[in-house]
């Protein structure tokens, strides 16, 4: 069964900035290409939500073509992701 995800205010302000962030300094591209793999990320969260721990209950998933995390916790019980931010 797939996980719900709920989004932080402040994961939401790390996604802008990091969009931001590329287009000012590359290209609108590259920006977009950072959406779809944040997406593909959350996507591959949703089905194993059970990445390594980095800090007490806070797990990670690296995204492999930007220097980004996506750190989240997990509530099994109710099969939520709770997306907390968005770094490198």
């Amino acid at each position: 069964m797939d996980y719900k995800v709920s989004v932080s205010p402040i994961a939401a302000a790390n996604i802008r900035e990091a969009v931001a962030y590329y287009k000012e300094n590359t290209t609108l591209k590259v920006a977009q290409n950072f959406v779809i793999a944040y997406q593909v990320n959350v996507e591959k969260i949703k089905q194993n939500p059970f990445y390594q721990v980095y800090y007490k209950n806070f797990r990670g998933k690296p995204m492999k073509k930007f220097p980004y995390i996506i750190f989240y916790t997990l509530n099994e019980q109710y099969k939520i992701i709770y997306i907390k931010a968005v770094f490198k």
